[in-house]
């Protein structure tokens, strides 16, 4: 469950704590494009399963609808951004990103 803070919702999994820093709703292309900033203290940077179970209880959608796009994290800091695709349905996903 989703728990609101002054950055954004948060989401805290075993992987880290995930805090939405910003989304823009693109309704030509039916998804949701958001960046979550990760804080993982002594843990590796989250895999992209762990990112994607994050956002779909953040936004309480399907797995099978979110792409992560991006994870970047600085050397030696323990925080990572992640850029994610929230898409409406399975027709949107398919055409606009071919490869998922």
């Amino acid at each position: 469950m989703a728990v609101e803070s002054q950055q954004g919702p948060v989401v805290k999994l075993d992987s880290g704590i995930y805090i939405l820093v910003s989304q823009k709703e693109n309704k030509v292309i039916q998804r949701r494009e958001a960046v979550l900033r990760i804080e993982h203290r002594n843990k590796g940077t989250p895999s992209r399963l762990d990112v994607i179970e994050a956002v779909s209880k953040l936004f309480g959608v399907d797995k099978s609808l979110v792409v992560v796009r991006r994870i970047e994290t600085e050397y030696g800091r323990d925080s990572s951004k992640a850029w994610v695709h929230i898409y409406g349905g399975r027709a949107s996903l398919e055409r606009f990103e071919p490869f998922f």
